[in-house]
């Protein structure tokens, strides 16, 4: 009797494998249903990585080395073998080693030493300490935000993370922008490059270096600014050496041909996916992130190329929310009115439009100009507007303050926490405000006052000094 009910409970699950696919198997056998498991943000799941003790000390001694060490990892109590597991990040990473702080991010990949294999389809996933980000959801927000205006920004959800069943602390689980989420948004059929100015890379001494003259803007520029010089690809490794996905040099030739369009503002439906990069910057100038394309920090900007079209996709907004801005002027925002009110149509910050052409074409065309204002008046409407967005924040930051209240790595505490929540809900509703007026044209006054918002209390760039 028993081992009949053995045998049934065994046949059982093998036809649970059989339809809803398990962590751990290969590509091939998934039904890459992740969004639905770990990406649920209902919850704040529970992730354990299984790490040797000697591997774990040499990671906490050499964080920037950024070695991919064999681990085993439990998620949700499900476990999956043998996968890599490094620190990840720049300044995330830099600036926390270089205070003796051990709150790292981490980057999981499923497939680097079982190929082939990943959890429920996705083959990469980022655990973000949010840093910079006493709110614990500027990232978290930012992505929603985006999803709602028809921008495939990756997943995210919460996880209480332990290494060796020690508790290491509330992070962020994001999906990551390579095969996997292809496989989901795309269909595969994609390529993704991360531009990046090579000097914005960071090491010890360059941390040093900012905390004594302030952070360098971007200027050895190749690529990263997207700006036309030839149609040879060598003329880019910002671009081309940063890509996520496999590469080829039909991606890149197109890549460059969409490049040499933006330049002469000609055939621009034949090259950009014009609806999808719109909505990217109606939500982006919405939030103020300068860490980023439209300031001077050449990076955080994700292309993606299929069948010769480019589009743009969300990545790092940490540090939005103008959260930034001291970091780049080396002066605290005593008042954020200015930039709370910045011009959407005007909202580059110490750049102009002729470095800046994947932003310049849109505002150049008053066909394109009013689509931008119509992405922006119905998300304003639908999301702000409507309450939803402060709803939505609300049951998140409820959900994750019992776990700030208890992560022994925390930034920042509880109350702090709560402050800085506070904040940034008021801040976007005054945006929004700011943004109904600048569309509307006829309501008075022009501008809102922020004058008693404290935008560091969502966590800003204290830890450059």
């Amino acid at each position: 009797m028993r081992r009949k009910m053995l045998c049934l409970v065994t046949s059982m699950v093998a036809m649970l494998v059989l339809l809803v696919g398990c962590a751990g198997t290969s590509a091939a056998e998934q039904t890459a249903d992740y969004g639905n498991a770990l990406f649920d943000a209902s919850y704040v799941h529970r992730i354990d990585v299984r790490i040797s003790e000697e591997d774990w000390n040499d990671l906490l001694s050499n964080p920037l080395e950024k070695t991919k060490y064999k681990v085993d990892i439990e998620i949700d109590g499900e476990l999956v073998e043998e996968v890599s597991f490094a620190t990840k990040g720049n300044s995330s990473l830099a600036f926390v080693a270089a205070d003796g702080d051990t709150r790292f991010s981490y980057k999981v990949n499923f497939g680097k030493f079982r190929k082939g294999q990943t959890y429920y389809g996705l083959n990469k996933l980022n655990l973000n300490n949010c840093f910079s980000d006493t709110t614990y959801m500027k990232d978290f927000i930012c992505y929603s935000m985006f999803r709602e205006v028809g921008v495939n920004a990756p997943l995210t959800s919460y996880v209480w993370l332990t290494v060796n069943g020690v508790d290491r602390g509330l992070y962020l689980a994001v999906e990551d922008e390579s095969e996997g989420f292809l496989d989901r948004v795309y269909g595969g059929e994609c390529v993704i490059y991360k531009p990046e100015s090579s000097d914005l890379g960071l090491t010890l001494d360059k941390v040093e270096a900012i905390r004594q003259n302030g952070l360098p803007i971007a200027s050895d520029t190749h690529g990263s600014d997207l700006v036309y010089t030839d149609d040879n690809p060598d003329s880019y490794p910002d671009i081309f050496r940063n890509n996520e996905t496999k590469s080829s040099d039909a991606s890149r030739q197109a890549v460059v041909a969409a490049l040499k369009n933006l330049a002469t503002q000609t055939d621009l439906e034949s090259c950009l996916d014009t609806e999808e990069i719109i909505s990217y910057f109606a939500v982006h100038n919405f939030v103020l992130n300068f860490d980023s394309y439209t300031a001077g920090m050449l990076h955080n900007l994700v292309l993606c190329e299929s069948n010769g079209m480019l589009s743009i996709l969300p990545w790092d907004y940490n540090s939005a929310f103008a959260t930034f801005v001291s970091a780049i002027t080396d002066e605290p925002l005593d008042d954020p009115t200015d930039v709370l009110n910045m011009d959407i149509d005007s909202p580059l910050f110490g750049v102009d439009e002729e470095s800046r052409p994947m932003w310049a074409w849109i505002v150049r065309s008053g066909e394109y100009l009013n689509r931008y204002h119509a992405v922006l008046d119905r998300f304003v409407a639908d999301y702000i507007e409507s309450g939803r967005f402060e709803e939505e924040a609300r049951a998140v930051h409820e959900m994750l303050l019992p776990y700030v209240e208890k992560d022994p790595t925390a930034f920042c505490s509880a109350d702090e926490c709560s402050e800085g929540y506070k904040v940034l809900v008021e801040f976007c509703k005054r945006r929004a405000q700011s943004v109904r007026w600048q569309l509307d044209e006829l309501q008075q006054p022009k501008e809102v006052d922020a004058s008693d918002l404290d935008v560091s209390r969502m966590g800003g760039s204290d830890w450059v000094w």
